[in-house]
């Protein structure tokens, strides 16, 4: 496949990140870079700012929803390339899961992809160092 029909192909999951303290009240484009045990977001910054790198807390604004349908796309796809290791799956997750994934509220995304983590399809989180 030549490489620029690849990139066309790749799911990028550049995400549009609300002004808020994290960002230094500004809106910010960013991807997910790392996901940590205790909730905690590290984002590559995609938009020419600095800080280049920042992070969230669990109680910030993170848009969760567009993020679990880029996910779920790469997944359909089997292109890993853009997401971050935590969300990568480790081994084929069950059609049904994928199928029924979009139609879940927020708080039940999170609660499938943490028995799926515990099951072995993605790797463990680790500890903010």
């Amino acid at each position: 496949m030549s490489s620029w029909l690849h990139k066309a192909r790749q799911v990028q999951l550049i995400l549009d990140i609300p002004a808020q303290p994290a960002t230094q009240m500004k809106d910010r484009r960013a991807a997910l870079f790392s996901c940590f045990k205790d909730g905690t977001l590290l984002l590559d910054a995609r938009d020419n700012q600095k800080p280049a790198r920042f992070y969230l807390a669990p109680g910030d604004t993170f848009p969760w929803e567009t993020f679990f349908a880029k996910m779920l796309a790469a997944w359909q796809l089997c292109d890993y390339t853009d997401l971050t290791p935590q969300f990568r799956p480790l081994k084929r997750i069950p059609q049904f899961v994928i199928d029924g994934f979009p139609a879940e509220p927020l708080e039940n995304k999170f609660k499938i992809l943490a028995t799926l983590r515990k099951q072995g399809y993605f790797s463990a989180l680790s500890a903010r160092k």
